[in-house]
């Protein structure tokens, strides 16, 4: 029997619940003849309150009014369904199951981001949920447009992933694109979110991303409207953003809810900032190492008196300040919140200070590591603001080996690198949109 092979995968559980019924029990109507079934939840996954209302009772006297329900013939199926939070009615005389979506498990309130944080616009974030995370999206596009294409991925334990995008607006080669390479993944359960990114990148080796993530619903909706695809992953508070393309990394919901020429202004701050971020580091040990005519006499004799009592070379003490600087931000993020704040500023003063006074560094470099590391901080993507990270290093290995040569070479290596990328076959550094619209929102933001 089909409530047997159920109870066969389930096995024995002390949360499951197990209810013997019968179906059509009414006693006011003698030509009903009731049929046994087996009602399968999980208790602290279920509402049984609507479990109670809306289907024992209906039942008993051979109704049915529960609006979400779906047919099953398969134990398997039945099995991940309990588990995931339906209620299984299962009627071994038709040999199948009616599967109800009677979810009722604790989950997060909706709350403000807390990664992208907002002045100017909406407060609300989404949560774990997959239901009320497509739910946001409704609320804000009630477009019959809208498609929300839902699957399971995962080859042992399924996790639920849902393709949103505009009929009409999106690209159906990309959507179906996107599907293909979601129903790929080989992971046996989906610990974090990278089995789904690595799937949706052209380049899975490249340092640089090509998926973006937001946790804003107002963020992925404007994506959305745009042409572009979302991902939502079951138990997962954010969102992923294909195709991305570099330019959409450095914008933010905020430039939109401000007046033009300020949106401008804090965009190309953006542009600045991560590129003087990139070659603060290489240009200084290039140009104090190789190339000493370029600097004006006075600076270049104020370099030279105070690296006088500094037994190592410029270059290691710019890649030795950045590495400590790395690890005071990885510290900073791992620990609590109020010990955090505290490592880093405590770590920044005092050990760069004690380091300047025991004549390991020189003050110069102190402040070329500190400049590089507030520039970085104004790229708001945290992934783009890794790779930036890492490439940070590598110019500045360049720049020790040729000088400003070096450098040179490097940028442009980057820059070609970057050109011949794709994102689901949108070539990275082109704007996504065409037309007047990619130079309206590109480096600049033009009004409407």
């Amino acid at each position: 029997m089909l409530s047997t092979q159920v109870k066969k995968i389930l096995k024995e559980a002390n949360d499951i619940i197990y209810l013997d019924l019968f179906i059509g029990n009414d006693k006011n109507n003698k030509n009903t003849s009731p049929k046994p079934a087996t009602l399968i939840a999980v208790d602290g996954m279920v509402n049984l309150r609507s479990v109670n209302e809306d289907i024992i009772r209906p039942l008993s006297r051979g109704a049915l009014w529960h609006l979400a329900q779906k047919e099953a013939t398969d134990a398997r199926e039945i099995a991940t369904s309990v588990l995931s939070g339906d209620a299984a009615l299962i009627i071994d005389s038709e040999n199948k199951a009616i599967l109800f979506d009677a979810k009722g498990f604790d989950k997060r309130a909706i709350s403000e981001p807390g990664s992208e944080n907002v002045i100017k616009g909406p407060k609300d974030s989404f949560i774990e949920a997959l239901r009320t995370n497509t739910a946001l999206i409704r609320r804000r596009i009630n477009s019959p447009d809208l498609r929300m294409i839902e699957s399971k991925i995962g080859t042992e334990i399924k996790t639920g992933v849902a393709v949103v995008y505009l009929d009409g607006v999106a690209e159906n080669a990309k959507v179906t694109e996107v599907l293909k390479r979601l129903a790929l993944i080989s992971e046996k359960i989906i610990k974090s979110t990278s089995p789904v990114e690595d799937s949706l990148k052209d380049k899975r080796w490249s340092i640089f991303p090509q998926v973006m993530y937001t946790e804003r619903p107002d963020k992925l909706c404007a994506n959305i409207a745009e042409g572009k695809i979302g991902i939502l992953v079951d138990g997962y508070p954010i969102a992923f953003i294909v195709p991305t393309v570099f330019n959409m990394l450095f914008q933010s919901g905020e430039d939109y809810s401000q007046n033009y020429a300020h949106g401008s202004y804090v965009r190309i701050l953006r542009y600045s900032g991560a590129f003087l971020s990139l070659i603060i580091p290489a240009f200084y040990v290039g140009i104090t190492t190789f190339h000493h005519e370029m600097l004006p006499t006075n600076l270049m004799l104020a370099i030279i008196k105070s690296k006088q009592a500094v037994s190592f070379t410029t270059f290691l003490e710019v890649i030795s300040l950045l590495i400590a600087f790395e690890i005071l931000i990885e510290a900073g993020i791992r620990l609590p919140r109020s010990i955090g704040q505290a490592v880093s500023i405590i770590g920044g003063l005092v050990v760069g200070e004690a380091a300047v006074s025991a004549k390991l560094i020189s003050p110069a470099i102190v402040v070329v590591v500190a400049v590089t590391g507030i520039c970085g901080f104004v790229v708001s993507n945290s992934d783009l603001a890794n790779s930036f990270r890492i490439t940070r290093i590598l110019l500045l290995i360049c720049s020790s080996i040729a000088g400003l040569y070096g450098l040179s070479l490097g940028l442009i290596f980057m820059l070609y690198y970057l050109c011949q990328m794709s994102s689901l076959g949108a070539p990275y550094m082109r704007a996504y949109r065409n037309g007047d619209c990619a130079v309206k929102d590109g480096l600049l933001r033009l009004p409407e």
